[in-house]
């Protein structure tokens, strides 16, 4: 089978003259397969079978679902190569099955491959799906089609890119997978895997069958492995693949992230890794939003996303570029606990700086693929969630870390960050000029930036517990205990928060804070034995700064109910400044 039969074509999208004008099926599912299978031209028995002969497909197949070959235990030493031979036969029986007798335009499996895809991208229910399907077989008897939903999903399922269903503590402590694939309740807080409620309890004494329970938290993973290696199984991504290192205009110009320090940085510590081109790094990008489009009802669920910057500027920002790793379930924001479900992403990305073989349709041989993040990408407060490092408070910027310089506003209540002229040349004439500024001179000079080693330094001897704390109300008239907002259970009294010591001076006027408890945890992403030497670990999503900031700006300046920043709190502020 070529891998130039890539003519595997959706309705609404365009159709290639070369497939419209020759002979063969429009709807010819090969090139789908030779990108799914990119071994396919190396499996001899098989050779009679893509001119639609199906005399090398074993026996013991035959009758085989598609997907389904992959149960069978074998002990040869190609164990992997019989394995995937088996699924390719199965598949491509199915790809030479006609949709019914005569048909010129389609086969069945590119027919139910163009039904899921239609069913994804408008938003078909799965009733509905099987009900269109009920309604094909009654139009056309003669039809081969599957019944139900299910049928066409454990088929499509076959071609992989599949995902995994990971069952979650409730209160976010961890996650039951490995080896604690079958614990029924948490090792940490103890709450239960499952939802329960009083009424299943007494409907379960008197039924005779027990009811499918439903788990309380559910992450969806999607493996990073097999898409990866999906990159590189037809050539024209695996050239691109490439493009960083080979179709790179290098006139020092910044195009791309190839052409940043950071990246550059990485190569020079790492020259194993940079000796083959094919070997990639990514980005990682998380935000919270909410899927069911009420802006009044707050949701928030957390996709991880993964963009391979290996690929030309062009191409890897777009949407089908993009590689969904999660999505990580709500209503509430995870918060720190956001790196109890990071564990299968880093898990496979410790396996991935190892090495995994991969074959490349280019050379037509395996190589050793091997992959690091270089960032994340995030708005300010996931940066907190990502890096462990608290962004509010007197402490707030995390590249300057305890060389912050921070200022509290006793009439506004809040903290506001000075200290910007450092950044200047030394004989810069804004540095000595007082009254435009804060009615000081400058003279120190810029901090330099927190590094991985110094963040593992302050965070050297602690300890962090991830998950849910319980929170209780404070006892009175009138008021209910508190309760555990995820399982309603009663915790422990909280300590009440002292007030602010109005005697002492602007910066303490808040409870003193040093810079180790700016640290709220240990980011999962330092079990990464690179990630510590990175130069750029996270990048600041440059759109809601400059929403924020603008908006803030023309909201003072046209005076803007709610939007202005200009108010009797901020003009006395500004006097004890000395502004």
């Amino acid at each position: 089978m070529s891998n130039n039969n890539n003519n595997f074509h959706i309705p609404g999208f365009p159709v290639n003259s070369d497939v419209e004008g020759s002979n063969r099926r429009l709807h010819d599912i090969s090139g789908l397969l030779s990108a799914i299978f990119p071994m396919a031209d190396s499996f001899q028995s098989l050779s009679s079978a893509s001119d639609g002969e199906l005399d090398g497909v074993p026996s013991e197949f035959e009758n085989l679902e598609p997907g389904m070959a992959e149960n069978v235990n074998t002990t040869s030493a190609d164990d992997d190569a019989m394995r995937e031979q088996d699924i390719y036969a199965s598949f491509l029986q199915e790809a030479n099955t006609d949709l019914y007798p005569g048909c010129a335009t389609y086969l069945r499996l590119s027919f139910l491959v163009t039904l899921y895809h239609m069913k994804v991208l408008h938003g078909w229910s799965q009733e509905s799906f099987t009900q269109l399907l009920g309604v094909l077989s009654v139009a056309f008897p003669h039809i081969n089609l599957p019944k139900k939903y299910y049928e066409v999903k454990k088929i499509i399922r076959g071609l992989g890119l599949d995902y995994e269903k990971i069952h979650a503590c409730p209160r976010d402590c961890m996650l039951f997978r490995g080896e604690r694939a079958n614990r029924e309740s948490c090792h940490v807080c103890g709450a239960s895997r499952w939802v329960t409620n009083e009424n299943e309890k007494k409907d379960s004494a008197t039924e005779s069958k027990k009811k499918k329970k439903k788990p309380a938290k559910v992450l969806r993973y999607f493996p990073l492995i097999p898409r990866l290696q999906r990159l590189f199984a037809t050539k024209k991504t695996s050239t691109d693949m490439r493009w960083h290192d080979e179709g790179r205009t290098r006139d020092g110009l910044l195009r791309c992230p190839a052409d940043g320090e950071a990246w550059k940085d990485f190569d020079a510590r790492y020259p194993k890794f940079t000796e083959d081109s094919r070997n990639a790094r990514l980005g990682i990008g998380s935000d919270g939003f909410n899927p069911f489009r009420l802006m009044s009802a707050k949701h928030s669920t957390w996709p991880v996303m993964l963009i391979p910057y290996n690929l030309p500027p062009w191409i890897c920002m777009k949407q089908t570029s993009l590689i969904l790793s999660m999505i990580i379930p709500g209503p509430s924001s995870r918060g720190n606990d956001i790196d109890v479900y990071l564990q299968p992403l880093v898990d496979e990305l410790q396996q991935l700086w190892k090495g995994v073989d991969t074959f490349d349709s280019c050379t037509q041989e395996k190589f050793s693929l091997r992959v690091a993040p270089l960032w994340t990408l995030n708005d300010f407060p996931a940066l907190a969630y990502l890096y462990g490092w608290s962004t509010s408070g007197k402490y707030a910027c995390s590249s300057c870390g305890p060389f912050t310089r921070s200022y509290w506003l006793k009439k506004s209540k809040k903290f506001c960050y000075m200290g910007h002229r450092r950044w200047l040349p030394q004989n810069h004439v804004f540095r000595r000029r007082k009254k435009e500024f804060n009615n000081t001179e400058e003279m120190e000079l810029a901090p330099i930036t927190m590094s991985g080693s110094s963040a593992l330094r302050m965070l050297q001897g602690r300890v962090f517990v991830l998950g849910k704390k319980v929170i209780v109300a404070k006892k009175g008239k009138g008021k209910k205990k508190g309760k555990d907002s995820e399982k309603g259970t009663e915790g422990p009294k909280q300590k009440r928060k002292r007030a602010p010591n109005k005697k002492s001076g602007n910066v303490s006027c808040k409870p003193e804070k040093k810079p180790d408890d700016c640290f709220k945890k240990k980011s999962i992403f330092f079990d990464l034995e690179y990630w510590e030497h990175n130069k750029l670990r996270h990048n600041l999503d440059v759109m809601h700064i400059e929403k924020n900031v603008f908006e803030n700006l023309i909201g003072t300046l046209l005076d803007i109910d709610s939007k202005t920043k200009d108010g009797l709190n901020a003009r006395l502020d500004l006097g004890e400044i000395g502004i």
